[in-house]
């Protein structure tokens, strides 16, 4: 019978990230939570079992996933808000993940150390929260207001973004092209909603302690199950976030 081993140190460090992205976003919209918490869920699914999702699913999801945005958000009526959100969490995550794993990789093979490393899940994270967090916002007023055309434009010009990356990296390299694409999203998503600085500070505490939790995955795996690693990851981040709503509540209201 094998051992199973938990990779404690950054299971905690993950929980308390979290803690503190659930207390920081009170300052956000009332729906940001379910963002939080799609982006954990969409963190620990990838962590688990995206290595066996066929690349064709991921090509067919490209052209997708605008359309699917407008689509359920047109249809969730009074749950517009909350829809939008966890939508908007369940996207970054994957913008997010694949811009921060090239650059963190490129960073790390050109020897720059683990703090540079750091420096590059935590910008990608800040970034991609801010402007889906802030677009989510924008999208859910237009929604409840019957703007659809309004939703259309921000969730295409949004999604241009984020692909606009490939296009940062083919003109101005890996490093220089990240830098270049961070500037544009920020001022994609000062333009594009009403800013929510908070945004920018929960997602780079999340970015920072989501390499971490990437790795402790794969520890996990040679212990657990694809859904026991699943849940664990799940539970850790959801715990932090339950965490950190309370105590907003107790001392910030």
């Amino acid at each position: 019978m094998r051992s199973r081993n938990l990779p404690e140190t950054v299971l905690v460090c993950s929980f308390l990230g979290y803690t503190l992205v659930g207390f920081f976003l009170i300052y956000a919209s009332p729906q940001a939570f379910a963002f939080a918490v799609a982006f954990a869920f969409a963190m620990a699914w990838a962590a688990a079992w995206a290595k066996i999702v066929p690349l064709n699913w991921v090509g067919a999801l490209v052209g997708i996933v605008p359309f699917a945005w407008v689509g359920v958000i047109t249809f969730a009526g009074t749950w517009a808000g909350v829809v939008a959100e966890a939508f908007a969490g369940v996207v970054a995550w994957f913008v997010f993940w694949a811009v921060a794993r090239r650059v963190a990789l490129t960073v790390a093979a050109r020897g720059f150390g683990s703090v540079a490393v750091v420096v590059a899940w935590t910008l990608a994270g800040a970034v991609t929260w801010f402007v889906f967090g802030t677009v989510a916002g924008r999208v859910a007023v237009a929604a409840t207001e019957g703007e659809i055309r309004d939703v259309f434009v921000v969730v295409a010009w949004t999604w241009a973004w984020a692909w606009s990356w490939f296009v940062f990296e083919a003109m101005a390299g890996i490093v220089t092209g990240a830098v270049a694409w961070v500037v544009a999203g920020f001022s994609f998503g000062v333009m594009a909603g009403v800013v929510v600085w908070v945004w920018a500070v929960a997602g780079g505490v999340a970015g920072a302690v989501t390499g971490a939790s990437i790795g402790a995955a794969n520890e996990l795996l040679n212990s657990f199950s694809k859904f026991q690693t699943f849940l664990i990851l799940s539970a850790t981040s959801l715990a932090g976030l339950g965490l950190g709503r309370l105590l907003s509540r107790v001392f910030l209201r």
